[in-house]
């Protein structure tokens, strides 16, 4: 038997964002942890980089030193080194063992035992003083003028139906959320249901929450018998508890511009979805995913009762390196534009068959985060017309990768 602690099954942990990175003219990964367990995001490179590969959740401590003893020539005394790394990435939270799922059963419970949903990102991203926020938020609205069509309809007290905003970075996105976010001023809703992208895997096809929410803008009330008929019409489609929502940035970030426009007044029906990927090549759209339908059904219902708003909260293709692309974004850029703007003219079409047919032949290459929730909008809205407010690609020189976003909003 090799020297060392034993690893049994060892495996990395799937809920881990882990993206390739030059550091200090070095490759190496970055990985960061949206469960928190992972406080600061742990940079893995050299040989630690090399062990790393060799978890894939086949082979034990043992098989991994063999291997990389094979590949580096070292001597039976290398086996400490592969040990003391091992160890080091268990300390780090980095590995699938019987410890990780403790803590994280742990959480579950601590977090749903909580009646709110505390802000995640105030003070990180934006501002946690109430005041400066405000002026953060105005300083962003105030970018863009909305075109003369637009402004038409809301001067026709035309109320918009559905709004799709980003969910980037505040200041990467400011433009387009600033076009999105015009549309509602002056405006006033009994409830708003918040569409967003659970970027944290887990099972299930949506994350639901009756907790309510707060910024540093106040608190908003759930609709908590809203919530409970989706949770008893999604039955087991749904993860079977609300732990994604506590970092998820998605439904916080339209939650800030919601709270300054409206106030605090409206209630909330917030909903995380998760990959579609096991059915993208399997159905012809979302409500063809088998036991979907009472879901949908359910949401659309509760969407149509007047003085309701939906909001998607989406961003659309991620390219380049740091997505799992060989090319860089600059390389992948002009077929992504023209797939985005297939997409959103299938959206403005309000064609959910086309919409997801385009996903089906891009086999989701394109990593567009947004698609369950759009997918699941095309199910769900009653409106007259859709107008396309903007587009916008946010680059990473760093990792030379992009991303791409839209604003759009709906009578």
């Amino acid at each position: 038997m090799l020297l060392g602690s034993r690893h049994l099954g060892l495996k990395i942990r799937t809920d881990l964002e882990i993206q390739p990175i030059n550091y200090r003219g070095q490759k190496a990964l970055l990985i960061a942890d949206r469960l928190g367990l992972i406080k600061k995001p742990v940079v893995i490179q050299g040989e630690a980089l090399e062990v790393l590969a060799l978890i894939d959740g086949s082979r034990e401590a043992e098989d991994i030193q063999l291997e990389f003893l094979r590949r580096k020539g070292y001597s039976l005394t290398g086996t400490s080194l592969v040990s003391q790394i091992l160890d080091e990435f268990k300390k780090l939270w980095l590995l699938d063992t019987p410890e990780f799922q403790e803590r994280r059963e742990a959480l579950v419970r601590e977090f749903s035992d909580l009646p709110l949903r505390k802000a995640a990102l105030a003070g990180e991203v934006y501002p946690e003083d109430p005041q400066e926020l405000k002026q953060f938020l105005d300083q962003i609205i105030k970018q863009k003028e909305l075109p003369l069509e637009i402004k038409s309809c809301l001067a026709a007290s035309r109320k918009p139906k559905v709004l799709i905003a980003p969910h980037i970075d505040l200041r990467s996105g400011q433009q387009l959320y600033s076009l999105a976010y015009r549309c509602l001023e002056g405006s006033s809703y009994d409830r708003v249901v918040v569409m967003g992208t659970g970027h944290s895997p887990e099972t299930g096809l949506m994350s639901l929450t009756e907790k309510d929410f707060a910024t540093p803008l106040g608190t908003v009330i759930t609709d908590k018998d809203a919530v409970k008929k989706l949770k008893k019409a999604a039955y087991d489609l749904a993860t079977p508890h609300d732990l994604a929502h506590q970092q998820e940035h998605s439904l916080e970030f339209q939650l800030l511009f919601l709270q300054h426009l409206l106030g605090n007044e409206f209630r909330l029906i917030p909903i995380l979805f998760g990959s579609f990927q096991p059915w993208l090549q399997k159905v012809n759209r979302a409500s063809a995913i088998p036991g979907f339908v009472s879901f949908l059904n359910q949401l659309r219902d509760l969407a149509s009762v007047p003085d309701t708003l939906i909001i998607a909260g989406v961003d659309l293709s991620h390219i380049g390196p740091k997505f799992g692309h060989q090319k860089t974004a600059s390389e992948l850029k002009e077929a992504t534009v023209a797939f985005d703007h297939d997409i959103l003219e299938a959206l403005l079409d309000l064609d959910a068959e086309n919409f997801w047919k385009l996903h089906q032949e891009a086999n989701d290459n394109s990593n567009v985060c947004g698609f369950p929730v759009l997918a699941v909008l095309l199910e769900i809205i009653k409106a007259e017309k859709g107008y396309l407010l903007g587009y916008d690609l946010a680059s990473e020189e760093a990792t030379q990768s992009a991303v791409s976003f839209t604003a759009a909003v709906f009578f």
